[in-house]
């Protein structure tokens, strides 16, 4: 067995009697879950994809011990063919070292699985976020009528809006009844002059949000009529009175 081995290599030896087996590098894969690239490295006596020599001698032990062979002595072959090539870096392996290969990434059933059921998580806690946050908010208020700084003539203002479906609407004080959609409209009589509108929405939470609308009301000015003053007649005496005095 030694003379045998001493003719031969340590890759010719277990290539051939990997083939002798009827194997493929795929078989002797699966069997010692060891990478191919390591595999056909052994075979062709190149150790550079080899960190250092404690990991070329495990892999070569077990690769050995898979196909028969005796290890003791296919180790002992290789120490003295490739031992040398690991001396410099102290067991730290040759030179020149090479980045390890991540194994390829292949999508399996047990891959796509897991990933809906990740896709599903995200998005169940991603609602239950948004509910939250919604939840806790300030209800949303929007103002369509009247715009901000309004000068008017009319002492009636019409106000318009939308907010949550849940919540109470306030215009200075007053409650407006809101529509299924959360929109709502108001008739607010106005005095002369400045008017501060405060529309104020309130959830179930007693969150609020409040938008001021400033209306000015300016009367339209009517003009004056001024009446004419009317002359007094003169009376004139007749001159037969005068002539009877």
């Amino acid at each position: 067995m030694v003379k045998s081995l001493c003719m031969k290599t340590v890759g010719e030896t277990l290539r051939n009697k990997r083939k002798r087996l009827n194997l493929t590098i795929t078989n002797i894969q699966k069997a010692i879950k060891i990478h191919p690239k390591y595999v056909k490295a052994m075979e062709n006596d190149d150790y550079s994809e080899f960190t250092n020599k404690t990991h070329a001698t495990g892999f070569l032990k077990i690769y050995a011990k898979h196909l028969n062979l005796n290890a003791e002595e296919l180790l002992a072959l290789w120490r003295r063919e490739h031992e040398h090539k690991f001396d410099d870096g102290a067991d730290q392996g040759p030179k020149k070292l090479k980045t390890l290969e991540r194994a390829p990434f292949v999508v399996t059933p047990t891959v796509i699985a897991t990933g809906i059921v990740i896709i599903f998580l995200l998005g169940f806690f991603g609602y239950l976020f948004y509910q939250y946050k919604n939840f806790n908010a300030a209800p949303g208020l929007e103002i369509f009528n009247p715009p901000d700084n309004t000068i008017q003539q009319t002492d009636v203002v019409d106000i318009t809006g939308k907010t949550d479906m849940d919540s109470t609407v306030l215009v200075n004080g007053q409650k407006i009844v809101l529509n299924t959609d959360g929109s709502f409209a108001a008739s607010i009589k106005l005095k002369e002059g400045i008017n501060n509108l405060s529309i104020v929405s309130i959830n179930k939470l007693d969150k609020r949000s409040e938008i001021i609308r400033t209306v000015i009301f300016r009367p339209e000015e009517k003009e004056e009529v001024v009446v004419g003053e009317v002359e007094p007649l003169e009376v004139e005496e007749s001159t037969e009175a005068e002539d009877s005095l």
